[in-house]
């Protein structure tokens, strides 16, 4: 995905996606092409717990 910034790329992997494509634009998500909307990360407490 050439928008997500590369030092989240982890987000994207299955075992994070439901909780990412949670936080997408459901407007976005619904064309077949185009730019995404990135939303921020994560605090850093979350990142660790479901580490």
């Amino acid at each position: 995905m050439p928008y997500w910034p590369r030092e989240r790329y982890l987000e994207l992997a299955p075992r994070y996606w439901a909780r990412t494509r949670a936080r997408l634009v459901a407007e976005e998500m619904k064309l077949p092409l185009g730019p995404i909307t990135v939303p921020p990360p994560f605090p850093a407490e979350e990142q660790r717990a479901t580490s």
